[in-house]
């Protein structure tokens, strides 16, 4: 098996073992709006039917040209400043572990570990674009980078991805046991995330692949109704503010079209004969 700028925790034949024994009659939900595909022989080329990837890329240009606006700027920078509070130099955020039931050395290890990823994001000074980048795009993807030949140090750094270039793609995997009822039970899957310097297309065979375990991936959890595109929670905002652009554009397109009417003087000159008028209108 081939990992690509990744790693996996515990050995991979077991883990594949154990998940063909485990059989349902329904696939797995999809809470992570994760592009599902079929293996298909020795080469498959994954393609996007319904065009949900150039859509969710779409969609986040249009999040962020929202977020550019001088109105939706104010509303965004409201929402971030009462969620992100800093108060006599303390760190934002922190971990309470008072109901894991686990010994004191297992939570000061996980607290170590907490603030060691906070020191690798800056999230002290960095807070407040971390928490605004992830409500105007609506997810955080982030890479995982460790030294392949000392694991054992951890992580190194964690470096942000343009949510744009990459999608997380679940694959399903055909069963070896071909007497096995293809329809009673369902199939297991495979995850991976596919990266594209350009994009991520409409043809999912373009890219990187990478393993599950090297990136980390946070969403708002607000998926569409067809569990296939994850929504930023400025979607409700959209429809509002494109009515307030092609207002503006149409009162742009009124007054310049009505603009020559502006230059004429309307005088009532009654039943007067034409010459009697123009004298009128002169005078």
């Amino acid at each position: 098996m081939i990992q690509l700028f990744g790693y996996q925790i515990g050995r991979v034949e077991k883990e594949d073992k154990k998940r063909e024994n485990i059989q349902s009659f329904t696939a797995p939900a999809n809470h992570d709006a994760a592009m599902t595909v079929a293996e298909n022989g020795v080469f498959g080329t994954y393609l996007d039917m319904d065009a949900t990837s150039k859509n969710e890329a779409q969609l986040i240009t249009k999040y962020r040209e929202l977020a550019l606006s001088p109105e939706g700027e104010r509303a965004i920078d409201d929402i971030v400043n009462e969620a992100i509070i800093m108060e006599n130099y303390k760190s934002p955020v922190e971990i309470k572990l008072d109901k894991l039931e686990q010994p004191e050395a297992i939570k000061k290890k996980i607290t170590e570990e907490f603030e060691q990823i906070l020191k690798l994001m800056d999230f002290n000074n960095k807070a407040y674009d971390i928490f605004k980048r992830w409500y105007v795009d609506g997810r955080l993807y982030y890479h995982k980078m460790i030294d392949v030949k000392k694991p054992r140090q951890g992580i190194l750094e964690l470096r942000y991805i343009d949510p744009r270039k990459i999608k997380k793609v679940r694959k399903q995997i055909a069963p070896k046991d071909t007497n096995r009822p293809v329809v009673s039970i369902a199939p297991s899957y495979k995850e991976f995330y596919l990266y594209n310097e350009r994009g991520i297309a409409s043809n999912m065979n373009e890219g990187i692949r990478i393993a599950k375990d090297s990136i980390t991936y946070v969403h708002s959890g607000i998926i569409n109704e067809r569990n296939t595109i994850i929504l930023s929670h400025l979607n409700k905002a959209l429809k509002i503010w494109n009515q307030m652009r092609w207002m503006e554009d149409s009162l742009v397109i009124y007054r310049i079209s009505r603009a020559p009417e502006r230059r004429i003087f309307y005088i009532d000159v009654g039943n007067l004969p034409k010459m009697k008028a123009e004298q009128y209108l002169k005078d």
